[in-house]
Order: C-alpha cells, then sequence, then structure tokens
C-alpha cells in the first residue's frame, strides 16, 4: 500500500509538471494569436513602428529598428537591434549586434557579441566574442563568459567574468574580477570533487527513483543482471537512436514551418517552432537525466548486488556503494569518459528492456503459472 501510495505521488509530480509545460505552451500560442510572435526568413520591426508588449522573434535574420515596449525574446542566425527594447532581451543567436538600446537586461547566447549602444542593465553574456566598443555602455553589471573579451566602452557596475582573452581599455564604476581561462590538467583535488559532486548527484536521483518508483531503479537493475550483453547492445542503439531523432525532429519541424508559410498560415508557424523547440528541451533532459544519473545508479547497484545479493533492506545499501564505485570509476583519468559511456549504455539498455511494450505480455505468461490437475490414478 505504502509503494503505490509513493507512486501516486511520483505521478502527481510528473502531471504537474506536464501542466506547467501545457500551461506554457497554451501561453505561447495565446501570445502567437495576439500578434506577439513574428517567424520568418527575416523579421524586422521597421523604423517608426511599435510593438506594444513583449515580442517573440525567430527566424534567419531579426532586425529591430524601431521600438519593442516591452521585453524582447529573439532566436535566429542574426539580431541586430538598432532601435529601443524598453524591457529585457533575451537572444539566442550566432551574432548579435545592439547599436541601440536595451532598457532592461541583456542575457545573449551567441557566437560573436558587439554592443556599441547601451544597456540599461545587466549584461550578461555566454559567447565565442565580446566586444563593448568605445560607445558602448552598460549602466549595471557585465556579467560574462567568452573565448575573446574586449571592453572599449563603459560599464557602470561590477565586472564579473571568465574569458581566455581579456582587453579593457575603457572604464569600471565597481569591482573586475575576471578569470583568464588556461588549458591545464586537473589536479587531484579537481577530480576528487568531480568524482563527490556525480556521487551526490547519483544518489540524490537513485534515492528519489527507489522511494518513489523502485522498479525503475531495482526491478532494472535485475533486468541488468539477467541479460547484461543485450542491456549493453539495446543501449548504444538507443543513444544512437536518441541523436537520430534528435535530428529527425528538427528537420520535421523545419519543413513544417516551411510548409505552412509556404500556404500562408503563418499564424501557425511560431506555434511549430515553439513546440518544436519545447518537444526537443524535454526530450534532451530526459536523456540527460537517464543517461547522467538513472543509469549510473542503475548499473551501481547492480554491481554492487552482485555481491551483497537481494533484499529490500540490502538495496540502499547496494545504492550508496554503487554509486560510489560509479563515480570513481567515471572520474578516472584518461579512460573516465570510456567508462561513463559504457556504464551508460548498460543502464540504458536494461532500462529499454524493462518498461519495453513488448516484455508486458511475456512477463505475465511467465509470472502466472497455470493450474493443471494431477492425472487421475
Amino acid at each position: 500500500m505504502a509503494g503505490k501510495r509513493r507512486a501516486h505521488v511520483a505521478w502527481l509530480v510528473l502531471g504537474g509538471l506536464a501542466a506547467i509545460v501545457g500551461s506554457s505552451v497554451a501561453l505561447a500560442q495565446e501570445t502567437q494569436l495576439g500578434g506577439k510572435i513574428r517567424a520568418g526568413g527575416e523579421v524586422v520591426v521597421a523604423s517608426g513602428e511599435t510593438v506594444d508588449g513583449d515580442l517573440y522573434a525567430s527566424g534567419g535574420q531579426v532586425r529591430i529598428e524601431g521600438t519593442v515596449d516591452g521585453d524582447l525574446i529573439a532566436g535566429a542566425g542574426q539580431v541586430q537591434i538598432s532601435g529601443e527594447v524598453t524591457g529585457d532581451a533575451l537572444v539566442g543567436s550566432g551574432n548579435v549586434d545592439i547599436p541601440g538600446q536595451v532598457g532592461g537586461d541583456a542575457r545573449l547566447g551567441t557566437g560573436q557579441a558587439t554592443i556599441s549602444g547601451s544597456v540599461g542593465e545587466d549584461l550578461v553574456i555566454g559567447s565565442g566574442r565580446v566586444t563593448i566598443t568605445s560607445s558602448g555602455q552598460v549602466s549595471e553589471d557585465f556579467i560574462f563568459g567568452s573565448g575573446q573579451t574586449t571592453l572599449d566602452g563603459r560599464v557602470d557596475g561590477d565586472v564579473l567574468g571568465s574569458t581566455g582573452s581579456y582587453t579593457r581599455r575603457g572604464t569600471v564604476g565597481g569591482t573586475e574580477d575576471v578569470t583568464i581561462a588556461r588549458d591545464r590538467e586537473p589536479t587531484l583535488g579537481d577530480r576528487l570533487w568531480d568524482a563527490f559532486q556525480r556521487f551526490v548527484g547519483i544518489l540524490v536521483v537513485g534515492a528519489l527513483l527507489l522511494w518513489l518508483l523502485p522498479r525503475v531503479i531495482d526491478g532494472t537493475a535485475g533486468t541488468l543482471r539477467r541479460r547484461p550483453w543485450a542491456s549493453l547492445g539495446v543501449g548504444l542503439l538507443g543513444i544512437v537512436g536518441f541523436f537520430v531523432a534528435f535530428l529527425a525532429i528538427i528537420l520535421v519541424f523545419i519543413l513544417l514551418a516551411v510548409g505552412l508559410g509556404f500556404i500562408r498560415l503563418e499564424s501557425l508557424v511560431g506555434i511549430a517552432l515553439f513546440g518544436g523547440g519545447a518537444l526537443l528541451v524535454t526530450l534532451s533532459f530526459l536523456f540527460f537525466l537517464a543517461a547522467g544519473f538513472v543509469a549510473q545508479a542503475i548499473v551501481g547497484m547492480s554491481l554492487v548486488r552482485l555481491g551483497t545479493g537481494d533484499g529490500p533492506a540490502r538495496r540502499w545499501i547496494a545504492l550508496v556503494v554503487g554509486a560510489l564505485v560509479v563515480a570513481v570509476l567515471i572520474s578516472l583519468p584518461v579512460v573516465g569518459g570510456w567508462f561513463g559511456i559504457v556504464i551508460a549504455a548498460f543502464g540504458l539498455g536494461a532500462l529499454i528492456l524493462e518498461f519495453w511494450p513488448w516484455r508486458r505480455p511475456a512477463r505475465a505468461r511467465t509470472d502466472v503459472a497455470p493450474s493443471v490437475p494431477p492425472p487421475p490414478r
């Protein structure tokens, strides 16, 4: 009975997460219908045009020459803000150029960023190359992680970041804490800390599943002990299948968006792009969770139970010791990465074999033995 209650709690949590994601997608669709989403080969807010409220833009190129009276959320090959965004700018792009104004925070993930205008609050960047020109201004803090950083303008707040190359000819109003990253071999302390972090992650995820959904860990560990080589083969196929499926989903949604645009259903293009993005994010998260934590907990528990045997009390000991063993193996120099791939393949394969639909009828037939009357004498 307690196991059923824990399973109900797990499904309620998953259902709540699904409801949150669904409401977000519904909101995105509503915003699209309200004219707040623009998509296409080139998205332009023309000079003199004002977008009231937030703007969601995606395409090959996004240019803001007018005014966005709210936040800008953009994903494109190239984004240029030569006009004004009164709120925050959240941009993912190959190239970002801001000669105009952003009234709030600017959060950029890009290959190259050039700031020659002004950012009213914080500037946060993850980029291959960042340049704040002599006319560029950041009114609050500048936070970055980049390969190359040049600061020729003015930052009124603090500067905090990590970069491979840092050049400053401009001014900083607050403190300056910049780490120049150098390629170096990790020390013993680095490896021990990495192993500890991995151990804690595996243990937390494994313990939650063992408490709420014990079959995911305990049952799958049993499948791995019974069918190790089948688990390895299926796991390798599963890893390859994930990347094939990921690329296929990208292709399908791109073709869908192009097709909708071709038949002039522009109002559905944004929904298709956001839907595809949400699906890819969800699949990536589930794969990362399964390969990075669940599979490792399964393999570790399976290895330890070869020596400790089965038993309700021993499974917790097996989980703790197994998580430690796997964390140490993956953190070893040179061979640790290969151990990680092999462990992920074993665990994923066992997980697939345990829950794949074709196993259910066979299991039902083997679990319930037919009642055969004894032969008459």
